[in-house]
């Protein structure tokens, strides 16, 4: 049994990790193997994500304090907990590519970002988005496509323009004066 001043550093520690999450995912371990669960937490930290299994209370008491009880009632039973501080979707992309071999198995809980709730249907979903510096950048060709193609349509006009001109001046010079 771990000593009062183990559990208080443990309720510290998830304390400061729910703080600063970008994205909290719960699953269920339940029926995962040794070997299986070393491959999962291996591709967890590959991808900037915190695997762990917490007792229940003491993530509770950790959520509490960090102002977040949203996801305490979701801690039940076995629970396993992907917590990431960068890209929030990583844990969704880790978890979908481990149930494409291993079907029916981790099966999400809950997600928490950006203090919204998503269902295991939802987190499938999220995990088929691309990252967060891809949509970046998605969003900013689309906003310099409009631009690109108004600078096209004025530099059309003003050839066309110069082009007039320039075949004025040549039936100017080619005509006979008046």
């Amino acid at each position: 049994m771990a000593t009062r001043a183990e559990r208080t550093a443990t309720i510290e520690s998830l304390e400061k990790d729910f703080g600063k999450a970008t994205g909290i995912y719960l699953t269920d371990f339940n029926r995962i193997n040794v070997e299986q669960m070393t491959r999962l937490r291996s591709n967890f930290r590959k991808n900037g994500v915190k695997y762990m299994v917490v007792k229940n209370s003491l993530a509770r008491k950790a959520l509490e304090r960090a102002k977040n009880e949203k996801l305490a009632s979701y801690f039940k039973g076995q629970v396993g907990v992907a917590i990431t501080q960068q890209e929030p979707t990583a844990p969704a992309k880790v978890i979908k590519d481990f149930q494409k071999e291993f079907k029916e198995l981790l099966p999400v809980t809950i997600a928490y970002i950006d203090s919204n709730l998503f269902g295991q249907a939802d987190v499938m979903r999220l995990a088929d988005l691309p990252g967060r510096e891809v949509l970046l950048s998605q969003v900013l060709s689309c906003l310099k496509a409009p631009m690109t193609n108004l600078a096209g349509v004025l530099s059309g006009i003003m050839t066309a323009f110069v082009g007039t001109l320039d075949s004025l001046k040549k039936k100017k010079e080619t005509s006979p004066a008046a």
